[in-house]
């Protein structure tokens, strides 16, 4: 009886490890589902929270956002998803931050926003009752918007034009006003009232790296004395100002930050992409590349400080971009004088490209090349001591050499695209 017993106690004891095993194989299971459920429903909710962001993006294609509101977006029919957009000025581009939030799942995704159009054309010449006179090796390849005195080829100092028709393209009557740029305003008012209660200041020292996120405060750094920038490295949501004069040396390393000062010069052989905003005069020296998106704006508004100026100083008040100098983006001049004159206004060089779009409300000195679009009030040629007026002399304008993909400037109702995702 006693060996009966033992066998019955065994197998008892055998029984509860099967048991245990079995309960701890079926615990096992339960959690393993549970987790995967658990992943399951944070994958779904990370998908939805980094679309629902994208499609705020993509709304701004269709509807219209009012500036410094937080906008909220219903995309799903889920109650718990909260997604919100803020449309915000930087400079003479929008931004965007649009949030997504579904449970404990939140995206973010920070947009600079301009304008992008299917079909751009490559002139729209002001109609001032002159007609546009190509010489030279002129080419201009795409749409125009032109006088109504039309195009003819004209000669300069005994050069004629070379070219085969004057115009291969579509072309279509101007008006006596140029396209508005929608934000214009607030970029001139942003150059002298840039300093609010939604800044933190800082100070630059070199060697420095400083990046401040565009979800904080704008990082500002101002001065009344002339800065140099060199030997330093500025990115993201900062703007630096001097009552004088801005110098960027090649040794500088700057994205996507404002520079305002009534002159600004970007020395040779810089790199970076920026938005320089200026009242008296942009100086790119050769050899530069400015990267998509670049801004250099010139603000010639009836100010009595200017006025006071030498009269010398009065004449080099344009931006002017030499030679072997490459600008992705924008160069623009807008003035409220209506006075007319025969000063440049915008000079850009032979063997210089801007890849984007040139406006100028005054007088447009092209020897170089735009790969883009241009809006201007006169073409202005100086050579062998004498002034032409709507005349190109050498210069190329092709439409067809901008990427689809350009996202540039808010010129009048135009919806926004994304230029570039910033951090």
């Amino acid at each position: 009886m006693t060996f009966l017993k033992k066998i019955k106690a065994g197998a008892l004891q055998y029984v509860l490890v099967i048991s245990v095993i079995i309960a701890i194989i079926i615990v096992a299971f339960i959690s393993l589902v549970y987790l995967q459920q658990r992943m399951n429903i944070k994958h779904q909710f990370t998908k939805e929270v980094i679309a629902a962001v994208q499609l705020s993006f993509e709304s701004l294609k269709q509807q219209k956002v009012r500036y410094n509101l937080k906008t909220p977006i219903h995309f799903y029919d889920n109650e718990t998803a909260v997604t919100t957009l803020i449309k915000k000025h930087w400079g003479i581009f929008d931004l965007a931050i649009g949030n997504s939030k579904v449970g404990n799942e939140f995206f973010q995704k920070i947009g600079l926003l301009g304008v992008q159009k299917s079909q751009r054309d490559a002139l729209y010449l002001k109609d001032n009752n002159n007609a546009l006179v190509l010489v030279g090796k002129t080419k201009i390849t795409g749409a125009v918007s032109l006088p109504k005195q039309g195009v003819k080829s004209g000669n300069i100092a005994g050069v004629s034009f070379y070219g085969d028709p004057l115009i291969n393209s579509t072309r279509k009557a101007s008006t006596r006003s140029l396209p508005q740029i929608q934000n214009i305003e607030f970029v001139k008012d942003f150059y002298q009232n840039h300093v609010t209660d939604k800044i933190k200041n800082m100070e630059l020292e070199d060697g420095v790296k400083l990046h401040q996120s565009f979800t904080k405060n704008t990082g500002l750094y101002a001065a009344n004395k002339p800065i140099l920038l060199k030997n330093i490295s500025l990115s993201g949501n900062i703007v630096v100002s001097s009552k004088t004069a801005i110098v960027v040396e090649a040794s500088a390393n700057l994205e996507d930050i404002i520079l305002i000062a009534p002159k600004i010069r970007i020395e040779k052989n810089t790199t970076g992409n920026f938005q320089a905003i200026a009242k008296k005069s942009i100086e790119v020296a050769s050899g530069c590349t400015l990267h998509y998106p670049t801004a250099l704006i010139l603000l010639n508004e009836n100010d009595h400080s200017l006025q006071a100026l030498s009269r010398d100083e009065q004449e080099r008040e344009e931006i002017h971009i030499s030679k072997n100098t490459l600008v992705k983006g924008m160069v623009v001049y807008c003035s409220d004088n209506n006075t007319s004159s025969y000063k440049t206004q915008i000079q850009i060089d032979d063997s210089a490209v801007v890849q984007g779009e040139v406006y100028c409300a005054k007088n447009l000195a092209l020897q170089g090349s735009v790969f883009g679009s241009v809006y201007t009030n006169h073409f202005i040629v100086k050579k062998s001591g004498g002034v032409y007026v709507n005349h190109l002399y050498n210069a190329i304008i092709n439409a067809k050499k901008l990427p689809i993909q350009y996202v540039g400037l808010l010129i009048e109702n135009e919806s926004n695209s994304v230029a570039k995702w910033l951090n």
